[in-house]
């Protein structure tokens, strides 16, 4: 590991700040768990400065994922500086007056995983949570990684629909990279996250797709921040990325979002 670390601290450029577009507090179905000061440790750690955060699919969630969300929040008053805070919805549940308290409370995003809660991206109570929130002006990171069968099609309408709608591409559309960089890849409003893809797809990804388009992310604690953030500088490295894009990777262009 310690090898690792020098080979990726080697890789980025001096003063580039990281920010991690894909992390989860709390505890899942599967048995995961990872807390607010556990999280903030792995990120000063690996000199992380800042974190977009999620609920895990939470055994507790309720109807509404109300008690996450609020797990959620806490860790975000607690530290602040450190986590930007999505909210989490179930579109099979009514969700319309959790996500009302969500947003006057301050929450910077949502979070939907079409997988855990068993969803189509086209499902109808789907494409209203991403009408609410791009009239909102409310960020929505989507699973679209392990298990996912469909996702540009189901996905298309929406965006036409609504192109103000800002789209974080979780683990890149892994299963369709290619046709979801030809189909989303010139939408100003859709970011593609790198978490947990293999390095060789991320190359993929990085040489068909323009620098500004692709942030950094680690699923945490699915993934870890050592061997993600190796795959995306290997990967940026094979795409001949600059030390401008690399910053812009690693911060630049998901910080245009939330400042």
């Amino acid at each position: 590991m310690a090898e690792v670390w020098d080979w990726v601290l080697s890789r980025v450029p001096p003063g580039t700040e990281i920010f991690d577009a894909h992390a989860h507090i709390g505890a899942d179905l599967d048995g995961r768990e990872m807390t607010a000061t556990g999280l903030r440790e792995r990120m000063q750690a690996a000199g992380v400065t800042r974190s977009i955060v999620f609920p895990l699919n939470d055994p507790n969630a309720r109807e509404d994922f109300s008690g996450p969300n609020d797990t959620l929040w806490e860790a975000y008053e607690a530290y602040p500086g450190f986590f930007v805070p999505f909210f989490r919805l179930n579109p099979h549940r009514p969700y319309e007056q959790e996500f009302e308290r969500c947003v006057e409370r301050g929450f910077m995003g949502l979070k939907l995983h079409p997988v855990s809660q068993d969803f189509a991206l086209d499902d109808p109570r789907a494409v209203e949570l991403f009408r609410m929130a791009a009239g909102r002006d409310l960020p929505v990171l989507i699973h679209a990684g392990f298990a996912m069968q469909r996702i540009v099609e189901p996905l298309r309408p929406t965006l036409e629909e609504y192109p103000e709608l800002r789209l974080i591409v979780g683990h890149s559309a892994m299963v369709e990279i290619l046709e979801a960089v030809r189909t989303f890849g010139e939408n100003p409003n859709v970011l593609f996250e790198t978490s947990v893809v293999k390095a060789k797809d991320l190359y993929v990804l990085m040489r068909t797709l323009a620098p500004e388009k692709v942030c950094f992310g680690s699923d945490i604690p699915y993934g870890d921040l050592p061997s993600t953030l190796h795959a995306t500088l290997t990967a940026a490295e094979a795409a001949g990325y600059s030390e401008d894009e690399l910053r812009g990777l690693l911060s630049g262009n998901i910080r245009r979002w939330f400042g």
